[in-house]
């Protein structure tokens, strides 16, 4: 099953916004799927859950607030693949996503070469247009306790993934 570690985001109004004000060709993550993704994991057996929830337990500390802010691209604002919202300060969850990254290794997945927070808001399907964004650069999306760590199932389907909780970690 397909799988990843990652952090749950209520959908806000701004975050709307945001995503009405995207011109080109793009696919939208839907407002139950946003989420700070820690760690993509990929296929795993079921029986790694387990493994992987002890890592987590094993690297959570105590709640943090976050603040979700401005508005990014991937690779770059030249060739836009994917349209994100970042995260401030980044540094509880840059520290948390290693210490999965760091112990999981050990269990053999892959390490990230490098990692920044951030929340996905569309995948570009053709050219897009920045153009519309530029007066989200430094808009506060909303802020965010974070309580609980997720590990998630992603199915795969047409009209897009659908996510399933497998297990939750409360920091």
């Amino acid at each position: 099953m397909r799988c990843f570690i990652a952090i749950e985001v209520p959908f806000t109004k701004s975050m709307e916004e945001l995503q009405r004000s995207i011109e080109g060709r793009v696919k939208l993550v839907e407002r139950e799927n946003v989420h700070i993704t820690l760690k993509f994991l990929g296929e795993i057996r079921e029986e790694m859950v387990t493994k992987i929830r002890d890592i987590i337990e094993s690297c959570k500390g105590k709640s943090f607030t976050i603040t979700l802010k401005d508005v990014g691209f991937f690779p770059n604002p030249r060739y836009v693949r994917v349209i994100w919202i970042g995260v401030a300060p980044a540094e509880p969850i840059v520290k948390l996503s290693k210490c999965i990254d760091e112990k999981l290794s050990l269990l053999g997945f892959e390490k990230e070469k490098s990692y920044i927070p951030h929340l996905t808001i569309a995948r570009a399907k053709g050219p897009v247009s920045i153009k519309n964004l530029e007066r989200f650069k430094g808009t506060k999306f909303g802020e965010v306790e974070v309580k609980e760590i997720k590990i998630k199932k992603s199915t795969l389907t047409p009209k897009g993934p659908i996510y399933k909780d497998l297990a939750s970690i409360q920091l």
